[in-house]
């Protein structure tokens, strides 16, 4: 159990809060006090705040209960004490899985891949009809014919190299990373329910935008003379690409992680997945790659549920940071949080090895969000469904109602550029999907 030092005890009870009514939000959960500092007091540290927390969060769980919010109302606090990812130790069984693989396939990094693209994307002029209610649009970029029509997979989340580098660059490219899951009720392919992808697109040469598609796959050892490929069953609803980690939500469980510096070029484009004893090769539903897990972290029985429907990369927090959320589109309850990062990792909180808690908790009083990021402090919610077919972006904060811009139909998740101080998006419909950057809300 993690003691709390005497003189900051002190400290957190100066700053006027205890377990009354006063304290707890609208939700029946503990308003966290991290940031409410008296003046001259250096402000709790995190370790701090969680002891606070669990001396004094709610007895139950945040539920869907939203009676007592507002729509629109802005970002209320949660109890950080509530939730916890558990880092899975992976990295060592499935890094020796990847390599006992790599004596049999090609391994390459992204900076190779990008010299392999086999799909041509469209620059979408700015004045599309479907992209007519954006505010301060900027550019556009659409998929091929067949990939623009096809209802069998669907785009999700954003990520790309203004989230994996610091000068927004991949072997001096400008590099876009979009996931995708595979729709087994619009294919018929029940063997294929949400096996997920990505696209690596090109957007260095708006005359040139250049793509490939990379299937997310797990790397195991069933006690063979060699490893085998299985598919990974995800929504992929969101992703963040941080340093050569690829971090995509897993809905009900938390976050998995991909390695981009070890990426198999396959030598069958067979429809099938695995190994093929028979032609002594691997498939992987007629991919050319195959991006392996190398992590993961889950949830832990002891924590409170939280959808992981979106994440996205924050390097403009201190420490740089992980934001998760969650879809809802019956309530207005939906979550928000902060995962901090230490390296390209999560940091570890404890007290138990491998634990990490979040550093913010909030409800976010808004329905229907496809993906969120935090920007300087400040949220912008993708919100699909708040204008009749059409979205709404939103920019969202403590303590003030959230203000709202236009958006695009089917909106998904969002990507921020700090190079640009652009939004990236994209949409998610058959025949009316792009990748799109916008100025700032209010900016």
């Amino acid at each position: 159990m993690l003691q709390r030092p005497q003189p900051r005890l002190i400290a957190l009870a100066l700053l006027g809060v205890s377990a009354c009514s006063s304290d707890l939000d609208l939700t029946g959960g503990f308003a966290d006090p991290g940031y409410e500092v008296a003046q001259g007091e250096a402000p709790p540290t995190l370790e701090e705040r969680l002891l606070f927390c669990e001396e004094n969060k709610p007895s139950a769980c945040p539920n869907s209960d939203d009676s007592r919010m507002t729509r629109h109302g802005g970002l209320i606090d949660g109890a950080i004490c509530q939730f916890e990812l558990a880092d899975q130790q992976q990295w060592a069984s499935k890094g020796a899985n990847i390599d006992r693989l790599g004596q049999h396939l090609p391994v390459v990094g992204v900076a190779d891949l990008l010299k392999d693209l086999d799909h041509q994307g469209v620059v979408v002029a700015n004045d599309h009809p479907e992209l007519a209610r954006l505010e301060r649009l900027d550019r556009a970029y659409g998929w091929d014919a067949f990939d623009h029509q096809d209802k069998t997979w669907m785009p999700q989340g954003i990520s790309g190299a203004a989230d994996a580098a610091a000068d927004e660059r991949i072997a001096g490219r400008s590099v876009i990373a979009v996931s995708w899951y595979h729709n087994a009720k619009a294919s018929g392919l029940g063997d294929r329910h949400e096996v997920a992808r990505i696209s690596f697109v090109d957007v260095t040469d708006p005359a040139d935008i250049r793509y490939t598609h990379v299937v997310l796959a797990d790397v195991v050892d069933e006690g063979g003379a060699r490893p085998d490929l299985r598919p990974v069953r995800i929504h992929a609803g969101g992703i963040a690409w941080v340093g050569r980690y690829l971090y995509v939500a897993d809905t009900t469980r938390g976050l998995r992680v991909f390695d981009t510096a070890r990426i198999f070029a396959l030598d069958s484009q067979d429809d099938a997945f695995g190994y093929d004893p028979d032609t002594d090769r691997y498939r992987a539903y007629g991919h050319r790659y195959a991006l392996p897990q190398v992590g993961a972290y889950f949830l832990t029985d002891q924590s409170c549920w939280h959808r992981f429907s979106f994440v996205a990369a924050d390097h403009t927090s201190s420490p740089p940071s992980l934001v998760t959320g969650e879809f809802r589109d019956d309530d207005i309850a939906g979550k928000l949080m902060r995962w901090d990062l230490d390296g390209d990792r999560l940091a570890a909180t404890g007290p138990g090895p491998g634990i990490t808690h979040p550093s913010q908790v909030f409800h976010a009083q808004e329905s229907d969000m496809q993906g969120a990021v935090s920007v300087n402090g400040a949220w912008y919610i993708s919100s699909s469904g708040q204008d009749g077919a059409w979205g709404r972006l939103y920019r969202a904060d403590r303590g003030a109602p959230s203000v709202a811009s236009g958006w695009v139909i089917g909106p998904e998740d969002v990507m921020f550029s700090r190079r640009d101080q652009r939004l990236w998006s994209l949409s998610e419909f058959a025949g009316r999907r792009y990748i799109f950057a916008v100025g700032l809300a209010n900016e």
